[in-house]
């Protein structure tokens, strides 16, 4: 006979301190920058161009992103720090027509995250807070906005009460609103509700199957 435990004791769930932060789902398209090796660089879709490539490839980026990129590479290149990276949504390819376009804001940060030699993402993080730790200085630049934040909560939201979340915010907003990230231990999930510039109602394809 041997005495010993061997099922490790269940976690205690914690009802303090529980962080939730729902920000607006922006209908973008996915657009990272970071620098390596003192270059500067930027993906989008399945392909990664060095600044230095624009006037090559420009047929190739996103509608208005030449240039942007013509006025704001420069200050990019001084204020990454070399092995960061900076992620998000560049608006204007979707189906919703934002009015943040008319005021010059494109570019809209939702992450941070480190960069490895082989071109992959790491220590990706979702916390606003954190945000400004890729730039040298500190602060992010005034042409690089932030994904709306619609609510902090201290509870992990169900299905109903994002419904009315979405019904009160998109209310209250002059552009169409697509749906919500819900960030909750930096895991993100969807909900989503305008397709294809349609309401619809939010579909938990997970637990269907």
């Amino acid at each position: 006979m041997l005495k010993a435990e061997i099922y490790p004791k269940t976690q205690r769930l914690s009802c303090s301190g529980i962080k939730v932060q729902v920000t607006e789902k922006l209908d973008g398209s996915n657009l990272v920058f970071f620098k390596l090796n003192n270059e500067l660089y930027f993906a989008q879709r399945s392909t990664i161009f060095n600044i230095n490539e624009i006037d090559e490839y420009k047929q190739m980026l996103y509608g208005g992103l030449y240039g942007w990129l013509n006025e704001h590479k420069n200050k990019l290149m001084e204020e990454l720090h070399d092995g960061s990276a900076i992620c998000g949504e560049w608006l204007g390819m979707g189906k919703i027509k934002y009015n943040y376009i008319k005021e010059g804001q494109r570019y809209f940060m939702f992450a941070k995250a480190n960069i490895t030699p082989d071109f992959k993402l790491t220590n990706i993080k979702y916390d606003h807070d954190l945000f400004i730790y890729p730039f040298a200085t500190q602060q992010i630049p005034d042409f690089i906005s932030i994904v709306p934040v619609v609510r902090n909560l201290n509870h992990i939201p169900f299905k109903e009460e994002l419904d009315s979340l979405y019904d009160e915010y998109s209310n209250s907003k002059e552009d169409k609103v697509e749906g919500f990230i819900v960030n909750y231990e930096n895991k993100i999930l969807k909900y989503v509700r305008m397709k294809n510039g349609k309401l619809t109602d939010h579909f938990d394809w997970e637990s269907k199957k």
